[in-house]
């Protein structure tokens, strides 16, 4: 490792055989080890590394460290055993992540797809989804219901995840090739639409040139007499085509006239049909509104009833209520009485406080004028004070302002000056841009013309190159699907896929060991059989196809050992020292001549001649049959002691019974090497078609890669020079800006030259102003303090009077406010009542209301409902009318058919007159042509072909005696021609044409076909053998799993269940857990021990199934008890005999189990370091 998390540095970690246990505070970076061996088989989730991006593996840095660049881990494996698929004692896997996110997987240094690594780690229990990494949160995965993390595992331990892989691409190609035959198979039909009527115009043509021919064999010794009698035929004829011209005709009229009618009335029906639809459409809503007004008619009944319950609640009401008000009234007056007689007694202190207020409020007037004469007089003195210190202020800002302006004026002049200066440059500047702005803009247009025309010839050369990519992708998809299957062949041959488990292990620790020596093959890989006899041979071996032919049985009984000692299945061995060759007896022989017997099935294999007794004892007494009657026959014939089978399968066995029916072609053992090597030759025909297109692709390529790095230099050339004339421009445009600009800020300057000195002469004529008013301002202050004094004696004599009336005033209110309170009192309480009387009386008043309401409700809904019945009763009758109208439209749609139907039958009788009118024409025509051709033929024949004017003959022709004979000859071969007429005899070579096309898309079809049933074929071997060994490796792990719960828990019982047995490929697993002295219980209510010591339990017999090289198990022991740890451990011990275990914990127990420690520490800040320890080193940890 090196960069990866908190190992920055570069940290090699060497696992040794057994068990290797990492040790390390919290927090110390110990299980960044076993992220690092998830992330360098493929780990693609950075949430499963702790992290939120991938980068975030890259060491990030800390206090005294920089953050590296580059991540990198390197795992090695060890592959002398050849478990792996490459030719290599050692693998090396490798993965690299940069800051910048790119990555990248190395093979043994070689950069590699992860796809390469994923396809290597294959069914052997390595692999970030596989059962050899576990840490805490692959715990509660594995136990929770239905996991599919635990499918996964079972998937891993049975070896299918390949096939699964394989099955799934099987899968993809099958729906392209689907999609592909689809395809072709519309263009098929398509021909073949064409192809039916143009075979039959090209036969027809073949025929009418057969008869042609010979009719030229007859017809030149009658051609001059014929040729006298035709030209009289002639005339008659032309007479009567004019005779037929005219009748047709006028049959013809009348059948316009009929059609025409028709027209007319089948508009008139559409016409009706389109009412009736409307009409009924009416008649529908209509019936829906009726239901609508029957239900508010209901509706209105029902708060009818509503209310008059509601109007007798409310005359109750009423009458409550009055009793109550007469009570309040007599309470009332008694409160009346009481409130006048201390209204009376409050009036009287009122009048002697009114005197007192009065004099109060004379004495506070006279003190208030006091008050505000003196505060007139100081405010007078403050402002004039305040006055003073204005203008003495408005003085002095005048005098600053003044100087300040003065100030400004100098400075702006020099500025001023200073801005001519660079208006100058910049105008020469400005003329210098404008130059060579013209000389670029010229060099650009020239550069644009000659990036065009190579643009042009690019499209001309990639309309090539694209022809040339189609026919090759074209070519590579057939040569992938080729590849493909022949791949998931070769696949299915080294892995042994479709042999049992037993016979699986064995063959494979042959292969990959010299500890069995000896092993020679299945049957099924040692005879060869042809096509035709593949289903027979196979239906007669069935299983005995796998049994395994070893040299002798002592490598028979330790293949059988190897398999007992591993647990590994059972498989049945021909030694060949023991086997003996078994063949037809003498009276059995005779079977072999009925009919139908093809021959003894040994005779009809071929294999090498060490076999030879192996392969006898098989089939030396199996006879193959043509068919199920046949083989009854041979049966018969042999004294029913033999087997015979059919070609398609069927058998008759020893003793007479029968097996046949519709048979599932799952698994082809025989056919695979057969299919590999004419898949083989066709592959590699079709890459030397691949090669060749992909040469010719390349050429052409690399044409098109010159020109089009010609285009791109002369486009980044026109690019340069318009960005240089945007720059320019832009400099132009800036110099020409700058221009105007100190133009303007001359004129401004000058503009505020002037401003200020105005501003200046105004400042001085407002200072000289200020200094008059100042001087006014100063005297007459000491007259206004003399007022001031003797104002204030004044005011303190009347606060002294007002005081003593203040308390006089104060008695008085308290009696006042004592006779009040009561009055309030007694107010309130009057007043109360009158409330309370009041609304008695206005909910009195509301309720007599709310009762005439009720009525004039009733009698609105009584008048609603009968308004509702009015109108419900008149829809009634709208209906009735409407259906009225309905039945006459039917009516009149009735009469309008028939009066089309007899228009159609009168039509139809004038067209069987035309029709036949018609024909008799054709037929005159037919002989009017005839005729004529015939005489221009006899002219033209005697003429090309013997040299003849014809009238130089005529006159002088001589009868024949046999004419009518050669004529019937001459008029039947006529006929016959007539009768193929017309006649295409272009239809030949278009046939012809067509045919050859047909014949290559059928090709292409039956390939696709092939493919399709090959895929098809495929994916069910896979899914039967995905199914087969699911199972074979469930129950096997069932059975461990029972037997290492019970162990690891010191008793209690667990299961493993199917959820459903009919579908292997997708069921769930469930688990059912009874710890000791517990009931059955869900996963779920398990304590976190019981679930870790479970799912441990479920590893481990998953191990003992199907070992996978090496386990890392981090942390697996923490929820565990002590007790727990210990039994952990000591099966853990029991297990590193078959693996290799690398245990990341921090128990003691599971400490004492281990070969090797390494112990991990973080003596700088941030940066993880390994040491080696001792295990006496660890007792203190």
């Amino acid at each position: 490792m090196k960069g990866f998390k908190s190992f920055a540095d570069k940290v090699t970690v060497d696992f040794e055989p057994s068990i290797t246990g990492i040790i390390g505070p919290n927090g110390s970076g110990k299980s960044n080890i076993s992220d690092a061996i998830k992330w360098v088989l493929g780990e693609q989730s950075a949430k499963a590394l702790r992290g939120s991006k991938m980068k975030d593996v890259i060491f990030a840095g800390s206090d005294d460290r920089r953050p590296k660049q580059v991540a990198e881990v390197t795992l090695t494996l060890d592959n002398k055993d050849r478990e792996l698929d490459i030719d290599y004692d050692q693998v090396k896997i490798g993965r690299k992540v940069t800051k910048d996110g790119k990555s990248d997987y190395l093979l043994n240094g070689q950069r590699c797809r992860l796809k390469d690594i994923q396809e290597l780690l294959l069914d052997t229990g390595i692999g970030k989804e596989a059962y050899s990494i576990i840490g805490q949160g692959k715990v509660e995965a594995v136990l929770n219901e239905g996991s599919a993390d635990r499918r996964r595992l079972f998937e891993e331990a049975a070896g299918i995840t390949k096939h699964k892989q394989r099955k799934e691409e099987s899968e993809e190609k099958l729906a392209d090739t689907q999609q592909k035959l689809q395809r072709i198979e519309d263009i098929i039909s398509e021909i073949k639409r064409q192809v039916g009527p143009l075979e039959e115009e090209a036969e027809k043509a073949k025929q009418y040139k057969e008869y042609s021919s010979e009719l030229e064999e007859h017809e030149v010794d009658l051609l001059l007499n014929k040729y006298a009698d035709l030209e009289t035929d002639l005339d008659q004829k032309i007479a009567t085509k004019q005779d037929l011209s005219y009748k047709l005709t006028k049959v013809k009229s009348k059948v316009n006239e009929y059609d025409l009618k028709i027209d007319k009335e089948e508009e008139k029906l559409d016409d009706l049909i389109e009412e009736i639809d409307d009409l009924q459409d009416k008649l529908y809503q209509k019936r829906n509104q009726k239901q609508k007004l029957g239900n508010k008619i209901d509706l209105a009944e029902q708060r009818e009833n509503n209310l008059a319950q509601q109007k007798d609640r409310l005359k109750s009401e009423v009458k409550r209520l009055k009793r109550e008000v007469s009570t309040l009234q007599d309470e009332i007056k008694k409160s009346e009485e009481k409130k006048k007689e201390v209204t009376k007694d409050l009036k009287s202190k009122k009048e002697v406080l009114n005197n007192q207020q009065d004099q109060l409020a004379e004495i506070k007037e006279k003190l208030q004028e006091k008050n505000q004469r003196r505060e007139e007089i100081r405010n007078n003195k403050l402002a004039n004070i305040n006055e003073i210190n204005q203008y003495q202020n408005k003085l002095s800002n005048l005098e600053q302002n003044i100087e300040y302006y003065t100030h400004e004026v100098e400075e702006l002049q020099e500025e001023e000056e200073e801005l001519n200066k660079e208006l100058t440059a910049k105008q020469e500047e400005k003329e210098e841009y404008e130059t060579e702005l013209s000389q670029l803009q010229k060099k650009f247009e020239e550069q644009q013309q000659n990036l065009k025309q190579k643009k042009e010839a690019n499209e001309e050369l990639t309309t090539e190159f694209n022809d040339l990519k189609d026919k090759y992708d074209e070519l590579k998809d057939k040569l992938s699907r080729k590849k493909s299957k022949l791949k998931t062949l070769k696949d299915l041959e080294k892995s042994y896929s479709g042999y049992y488990r037993g016979v699986k292990k064995v063959l494979k620790y042959a292969q990959n060991s010299d500890n069995l020596p000896g092993v020679c093959g299945v049957v099924a890989e040692l005879i060869e059989v042809p096509k035709k006899y593949e289903t027979a041979i196979e239906v007669a071996l069935g299983s005995i196809l796998q049994n395994i032919v070893v040299e002798d049985n002592k490598v028979g009984q330790k293949a059988i050992d190897y398999l007992k000692r591993n647990n590994a299945g059972r498989a049945t061995f021909l030694p060949l020292d023991l086997i003996d060759p078994r063949s037809l007896r003498s009276n059995e022989q005779q079977a072999l001549n009925v009919e139908g017997a093809i021959n003894v099935a040994e005779k009809l294999v071929d294999y090498e001649s060490q076999y030879e007794d192996a392969i006898k004892n098989i089939l030396g007494r199996i006879i193959v049959a043509q068919d199920m009657d046949s083989a009854v026959q041979i049966s018969k014939a042999a004294n029913k002691r033999v087997k015979v089978v059919t070609l398609e399968g069927e058998i008759v066995r020893p003793g007479g019974s029968m097996t046949g029916g519709s048979r599932n072609k799952n698994s082809n053992l025989l056919g695979r090497s057969r299919q590999i090597e004419e898949l083989s030759s066709e592959v590699e025909d079709l890459n030397e078609q691949e090669e060749n297109i992909k040469n010719k692709g390349f050429a052409k390529r690399k044409e098109l890669e010159k020109l089009r790095e010609e285009i791109e230099k002369l486009d980044e050339e026109v690019r340069q020079l318009d960005l240089e004339q945007t720059s320019l421009d832009k400099d132009y445009q800036q110099a020409d800006n700058e221009v105007k600009r100190l133009k303007k800020e001359l004129n401004k300057k000058q503009n505020k030259i002037n401003t200020l000195e105005e501003k200046q002469d105004e400042l001085k004529e407002q200072q000289q102003q200020v200094k008059q008013e100042l001087e006014s301002l100063t005297t007459g202050e000491d007259d206004l303090e003399g007022l001031i004094n003797k104002l204030e004696k004044e005011i303190n004599a009347l606060q002294a009077n007002k005081e003593e009336l203040g308390n006089k005033i104060t008695d008085t209110k308290v009696e006042i406010a004592s006779l009040e309170q009561e009055q309030q009192s007694l107010a309130q309480e009057y007043k109360n009542k009158k409330m309370a009387l009041k609304n008695k009386q206005e909910k009195i008043t509301k309720e007599e209301n709310n009762i005439t309401k009720v009525k004039e409700k009733t009698k609105e809904i009584e008048s609603k409902k009968e308004e509702l019945i009015a109108e419900k009763k008149e829809l009634k009758d709208k209906i009735v009318e409407a259906k009225k109208e309905l039945d006459s439209l039917k009516e009149n749609r009735t009469e309008v058919k028939k009066k089309i139907s007899q228009y159609q039958q009168e039509s139809k009788e004038s067209r069987e007159r035309r029709d036949k009118l018609q024909e008799k024409s054709n037929q005159n025509e037919v002989k009017l042509t005839e005729i004529k051709v015939n005489l221009e033929n006899i002219e033209e024949k005697l003429k090309q072909e013997y040299e003849i004017e014809v009238y130089d003959l005529i006159e002088e022709r001589e009868e024949i005696d046999n004419y009518q004979e050669v004529e019937k000859i001459i008029k039947d071969l006529k006929k016959k021609m007539k009768e193929l007429e017309p006649v295409n005899l272009g239809a030949i070579e278009e046939y012809e044409n067509l045919s050859k096309r047909l014949e290559f898309l059928e090709e292409q079809h039956t390939d696709l076909i092939e493919g399709r049933n090959s895929l098809q074929e495929v994916i069910s071997e896979i899914e039967n053998e995905m199914k087969e060994e699911f199972l074979t490796t469930f129950k096997e792990v069932k059975e461990e799993f029972e037997t290492i719960f019970v162990d690891l828990f010191e008793g209690g019982q667990a299961k493993l269940k199917l959820e459903d047995e009919n579908d292997l490929l997708e069921t769930g697993i469930e688990i059912n857990a009874q710890p000791p002295g517990k009931n059955l219980q869900k996963l779920s209510l398990m304590s976190g021990g019981e679930k870790a010591l479970t799912a441990t339990a479920l590893i481990f017999a998953l191990l003992k199934v199907n070992p996978s090289p090496f386990y890392v198990l981090d942390e697996l022991d923490a929820p565990l008890d002590d007790a727990n740890v210990n039994r952990f451990a000591n099966y853990l011990q029991e297990l590193a005999a078959r693996a290799q275990f690398i245990v990341i914990t921090h128990r003691k127990g599971t400490m004492r189990a281990v070969n090797t420690l390494y112990g991990i520490t973080m003596q700088n800040s941030g940066v993880s370091q390994i040491v080696s320890l001792k295990l006496d080193e660890v007792v203190n940890y």
